[in-house]
């Protein structure tokens, strides 16, 4: 998997005080299978290979969706890189950082660089553009404040994270219909 450098990116980031020093955070963000318990829309996180860089896993999420995640940087307590799609080009570069802060907390900081064109490439270019800023857009950006609220109540609490516990998001899950099911 690659990045298609002719293609241009939207950034969208988002980041929480996490109530727990750097090295709990780190332990957690960098376990192999991590979003089995911290990611509100994964309904299953297979690991093929966890090496640090070079690790390979997949994401099912609860709308079936399936994307690879390749880890291509990996700063050992800082954070690292993946790369996150299905074919020869990714649909985004996603970077994660914690930052320690004083009196035991830390800062997760999570950046994408999503490719909407890779995404969206099913659809007629006009269209595109229309759907990237009504919706795709907007969806990335609760679905990324999403993840990153999963990993801070998972890190606070060590309760495994429940589907869409931070608000339903139709691109990567479905709604739920009975809570008391979950």
């Amino acid at each position: 998997m690659n990045v298609n450098h002719e293609l241009s990116a939207s950034v969208i980031s988002y980041s929480e005080r996490i109530n727990a020093p750097s090295e709990k955070l780190w332990k957690i963000i960098s376990a192999p299978g991590n979003l089995n318990f911290c990611h509100p829309f994964c309904k299953k996180n297979t690991v093929t290979k966890w090496c640090e860089t070079g690790s390979v896993d997949s994401i099912e999420y609860y709308n079936g969706l399936e994307l690879n995640r390749l880890f291509i940087k990996w700063n050992k307590g800082k954070g690292y890189e993946l790369l996150i799609g299905n074919g020869t080009y990714a649909t985004a570069k996603v970077l994660w950082t914690i930052i320690d802060i004083k009196d035991g907390a830390s800062d997760l900081s999570i950046i994408i660089n999503v490719y909407p064109d890779i995404a969206l490439i099913r659809y007629p270019k006009p269209l595109r553009i229309i759907i990237r800023e009504l919706y795709f857009l907007p969806n990335m950006s609760k679905y990324l404040q999403a993840v990153v609220k999963g990993f801070k109540f998972y890190t606070e609490t060590g309760i495994p994270v429940k589907k869409n516990q931070f608000g339903h998001n139709r691109m990567f899950s479905t709604s739920v219909k009975n809570t008391s099911n979950i």
